[in-house]
Order: C-alpha cells, then structure tokens, then sequence
C-alpha cells in the first residue's frame, strides 16, 4: 500500500513521515481492529487519524480493546513515544473526551431494538422470574401505574410538597379511594 494513498497520512506535515509505518500498520491490520468503523466514521467527521484512532479505542469495552492499554496504542498504533502526547491531547482538547462518551451512547442507542426485543421476549413468558420484566413493558406502556403515584396523581396533590403525616394519610386510604377536600 502506498503512504500517500493511506487515509489520514500528509507528509507534508513535520514529522508525518516518521509515522507512515504506523498508520501502514494500522491498516494493514483493519480486519482485527475491533473499533475501525468508529475511526472511519471518526475521520469523515474531520478528526486526524491518531485523534481517530484514540477515539475510537477509548470508547470500546476495556476487555475489548486492541491494544490493550493506551501506552501499547500510543507505541504500536500511534508511533507515539508514550501515552504523554494522548494525555497532552485530551487536556487541550476537551471535545476528545465528549466524543468518547457520545459514541458509547451511541452504542446504547444502536441496542435499543435488541434489548427491546428481549424485553418483549422476556415478558411474554410465564415464567414467575419474568415478573419484573412483564412490570417493565406495562409501565413502559403506560398500560400499569405504581399504585402510590396513582393515588397521589388522582388527588391531584405533588408528593413532593406534602408533610411525612399527609403522607402516611394517603397511604392509608383505602384502594381507589380519592381525598377532595
């Protein structure tokens, strides 16, 4: 692979050349590299390759990364020295440290259908250790209200502006029965 071709890669940049093995190394390795389509989508957002890169690695599952410590990223991938330069990096550039944390949010919102999938899975069997699962999906529903907060919501009263005795009045009421005085 010819560096100039390798995305990422300026030699006009100072001291660019020195690093062309270790991007070289970078992509010659992509079909290991657990969080490659993060750097990609990381590079189309303007970010250089070793912010990319960095990015993209801090925002896997510790057990999942390759490498596994930011010294061998530095090192390995980087062709850094040592991890000082990502630190340096990271106390500039606060926007590194909110990229890492919106792509593990975006993570969650990629398994939003799975887990609502098993959720659904979960709730519709008859098993009694299903029973919190079933309470979810009614309550996610709308189709189940916790018995205290209907009560409260019917008396029309904000819990959180009531005395610990008008609370404990509430809570003795008889089922569905509603104060209107």
């Amino acid at each position: 692979m010819d560096e100039l071709t390798l995305p990422g890669f300026d030699d006009e940049v100072p001291g660019q050349d020195s690093h062309g093995e270790a991007l070289r190394d970078l992509f010659e390795k992509r079909s290991d590299v657990p969080w490659m389509v993060d750097y990609h989508t990381l590079r189309d957002e303007g970010w250089d390759w070793r912010k990319a890169a960095y990015i993209a690695w801090a925002a896997m599952p510790v057990d999942g990364r390759w490498p596994a410590t930011q010294e061998a990223l530095a090192r390995q991938v980087l062709g850094l020295n040592s991890s000082r330069s990502i630190r340096g990096w990271r106390q500039k550039n606060p926007a590194i440290d909110e990229r890492v944390a919106s792509l593990l949010v975006e993570s969650l919102m990629d398994a939003r259908a799975d887990v609502i999938d098993a959720l659904k899975a979960v709730a519709s069997t008859h098993a009694a250790a299903a029973h919190r699962d079933r309470k979810l999906f009614l309550e996610m529903t709308q189709l189940y209200k916790p018995e205290m907060a209907l009560t409260l919501n019917k008396a029309g009263e904000d819990p959180r502006e009531l005395s610990d005795e008008e609370l404990r009045a509430i809570a003795a009421r008889p089922r569905g029965e509603v104060d209107e005085s």
